[in-house]
């Protein structure tokens, strides 16, 4: 018999088969490929925000594309249209309260209420030009109402309620005051605040949890005049003892964070001392090491005043200095234009301009997005899920895909291309499958070798796709994968490999017959 009758049969086959099975199972979900390294760009956004030392960015409740973005060292806040339909507009001023001498000093961030429809009030964190009597240094977290009277609104200044306010320490210094409020998804509001600064933390602050320096801060305002201590804070004992508003602690100075806004989890960028930059996963109740350990290396044990007592939370992710030097958090990734980053947490690099990303699901390495020309220093979250980076350029960028590199030249960029290669096969499956989405054909012909990690059509890797493609295929019908069958014979494109060997597998590599592979 010939080649091409039995394979011809083989289908006809299968056709027959499969015609006869209804295949109720459920789709297996799929890991998104790992980002092409050095594939992205930044592109000017919202050209109107142009101001001076941005540091925060807040999207307005209740609104359709507007938000809020903070000034550090003027010490305001901006009402700004991401679709440019007006100008800014002043929302806040508080710099006859806000001390800004040092260059970590200043309006430092600031959240809006869940309930914001209803109580109308907002939150900011800066460090405080006045302190409570005895306190030569201090940060605040403060809330004011938002009116609207007379139009457009604003924050009334003239009605401040100090909500907590923190003694710095050491008191001749003026760096490590964090610092980012945010709202969680439990609807506390959390606080990361650095050591107090000095270096190598000389009041062993990092280690302490009757102070609340080199932490984070969960506290319930909702409600309130003040605060409460929410049920749940790990280290809460009542009066004495330990800082009931302490989520977790070991921390050096952790600017930036932000919750997933799918899963929940925390996720915190610390900044190092002078040779590791950390990415951390935050759990409550977890100690981050800090002054015991800079990233995961043993950095001062034991401490001078305060014994180094594991066990420790390590970071996900570091990396070294030099160009680097400043870590900045930012999201885990959940847009929809940018898939290959979908679930991954992106943050960035103040001194070097560079941008990575990590997997929160595995232990493999980040991988870096962009190198930028541009001193990051925050991001931002829109609606959308799509990411914006605020630099000291007095710009704000979104994060987007790069033109290059562009393996099939079809002038969509590998980043944003879901199939890089053009050979049919979308290169989520294609990662998946354990086939190359960046090359459509074998090396050399090498039949039989069902291991090389080329074109999917092609099983045996004689580049073409033929009958003999499919018997192997055949051969393995109604089996489950990977445990009963290789990988790559779960080959049906532009979706996700089901996970069982069937029909449709067999149907795809039907439509490819007679043809060779692509350049």
């Amino acid at each position: 018999m010939s080649r091409l009758r039995r394979s011809l049969l083989v289908v006809l086959a299968v056709g027959l088969i499969t015609g006869a099975i209804a295949d109720t199972r459920l789709a297996v979900p799929v890991t998104h490929a790992a980002p092409t390294p050095n594939g992205y760009t930044l592109v000017q956004d919202d050209t109107t925000a142009t101001f001076n030392r941005m540091v925060d960015f807040a999207l307005i409740p209740g609104t359709t594309g507007e938000a809020v973005v903070v000034s550090q060292s003027e010490a305001r806040v901006r009402r700004v249209s991401l679709t440019g339909a007006f100008s800014p507009t002043l929302y806040g001023n508080l710099s006859d309260r806000v001390k800004v001498a040092g260059n970590e000093e200043g309006l430092l961030s600031i959240a809006f209420s869940p309930n914001f429809a209803s109580d109308g009030r907002v939150y900011v964190y800066y460090t405080s030009l006045t302190c409570q009597p005895g306190v030569a240094r201090c940060s605040r977290i403060s809330r004011f109402p938002v009116v609207n009277s007379p139009p457009p609104a604003r924050m009334d200044e003239t009605q401040e309620t100090v909500v907590l306010e923190i003694p710095q320490l050491p008191s001749d210094q003026s760096n490590h005051n964090g610092g980012r409020l945010l709202f969680g998804p439990d609807g506390y509001l959390y606080l990361s605040i650095g050591d107090g600064g000095g270096a190598g933390d000389p009041n062993d602050t990092g280690q302490r949890k009757n102070d609340l320096l080199g932490s984070m801060l969960r506290i319930n305002v909702t409600g309130q005049q003040t605060y409460t201590i929410p049920p749940g804070n790990p280290f809460a004992d009542g009066p004495g003892g330990n800082a009931d508003e302490l989520w977790v602690y070991g921390l050096r100075n952790p600017w930036r964070y932000s919750f997933d806004r799918l899963s929940g989890d925390l996720w915190l960028a610390d900044v190092g001392q002078s040779l590791w930059e950390e990415v951390e996963k935050i759990v409550g109740g977890g100690n981050y090491g800090w002054d015991c350990y800079e990233g995961n290396e043993l950095y001062n044990d034991p401490s001078q005043s305060q014994p180094c007592i594991p066990p420790f939370l390590f970071p996900r992710a570091v990396y070294g200095h030099n160009p680097s030097c400043s870590v900045t958090g930012g999201y885990v990734y959940r847009g929809a234009l940018l898939p290959e980053i979908y679930g991954w947490y992106v943050y960035g690099d103040y001194c070097s301009g560079i941008i990575w990303a990590v997997n929160p699901a595995d232990t493999s390495n980040p991988v870096q997005l962009v190198d930028s020309a541009f001193n990051i220093v925050s991001f931002g979250e829109l609606p959308n899920g799509e990411l914006l980076v605020l630099t000291f350029q007095n710009a704000i960028y979104r994060l987007a895909c790069g033109a290059t590199p562009d393996t099939d030249g079809d002038g969509i960029g590998n980043a944003c291309d879901p199939d890089d290669d053009n050979d049919k096969w979308n290169d989520v499956p294609e990662s998946v499958i354990g086939t190359d989405p960046l090359d459509a054909c074998a090396n050399t012909p090498a039949p039989n070798d069902e291991a090389d990690d080329r074109w999917p059509a092609d099983l045996n890797d004689d580049r073409f796709s033929d009958g003999t493609d499919i018997t192997i295929v055949a051969g393995s019908f109604g089996k489950a994968v990977p445990s009963q069958a290789p990988p790559r014979r779960d080959v049906a494109p532009m979706n996700a490999p089901d996970g069982f060997v069937d029909g449709t597998d067999i149907t795809v590599l039907a439509g490819f017959f007679g043809k060779g592979c692509g350049p």
